[in-house]
């Protein structure tokens, strides 16, 4: 495996934040404009398969080079979305697509500024990470801009509440696995926000806090649109 470190706030990683973060939105402006329905389905086929595709490509790669398979199960948050962003974008399942538009718009950007790796770029594993969570970005705007979905009120409250509880069903998952998925066990090695929120447990209470908050700049716009909506057709207006 690649052994080059990865170097937080550096060139390659502003440019691995801006890259896949500019295509993705590039690409889902382009097709909304577009307005064809069959570039529509080929960009969701497209997505769909590059996140099948480069999910099973990481796991094996990892697995090649000695990394267990307990620590590759998909299940953190960026990884659940990946593994919804298909069934999304293939169906438009509207449960999958709140959780998706929540936990992708929210933790797949927090991720990009704070990544959980230590090789850097030309690395697989570092490449694959840019890319992989910079297409959770892109399903979600897809779901939302092209698909004509939208969160509401109550996907924001659900999609919160089931993240603490799948936060609290992963403690004795770690513990009977050995692993730190949603690093609710302890603190990354790597640095992250969860640095500044004090020890454990106290750092998932403010960690849970913090998605919130989160989660509603994510709702922001739906309700600012919403509120002008009701203004306009106010009869006092």
């Amino acid at each position: 495996m690649d052994t080059r470190p990865f170097v937080a706030f550096s060139g390659e990683h502003w440019a691995g934040v801006a890259l896949p973060l500019g295509l993705g939105v590039g690409l889902v402006w382009a097709v909304r404009r577009a307005g064809s329905p069959r570039l529509d389905r080929a960009t969701r086929w497209a997505l769909a398969a590059a996140c099948a595709g480069g999910e099973l490509f990481i796991v094996s790669w990892l697995l090649a080079h000695g990394v267990p398979l307990r620590r590759l199960l998909p299940l953190h948050i960026c990884d659940v979305a990946l593994v919804l962003a298909p069934i999304v974008l293939l169906t438009g399942h509207w449960f999958c697509f709140e959780l998706l538009y929540f936990w992708g718009l929210s933790a797949a950007p927090m991720a990009l500024l704070m990544p959980g790796i230590v090789t850097g770029f030309p690395a697989v594993h570092c490449i694959c990470f840019f890319a992989l969570h910079g297409l959770i970005v892109a399903s979600a705007l897809c779901a939302v801009a092209v698909m004509r979905l939208r969160p509401t009120a109550r996907s924001l409250l659900r999609t919160w509440l089931l993240s603490n509880a799948y936060a609290a069903l992963l403690i004795p998952v770690n513990r009977a696995l050995d692993t730190n998925y949603m690093y609710v066990s302890r603190k990354p090695d790597t640095a992250s926000l969860l640095d500044v929120m004090g020890p454990w447990p106290w750092y998932i209470l403010v960690g849970s806090l913090v998605g919130l908050a989160a989660m509603s700049l994510c709702y922001l716009p739906f309700f600012l649109l919403d509120r002008r909506r009701l203004r306009m057709a106010s009869p006092n207006h």
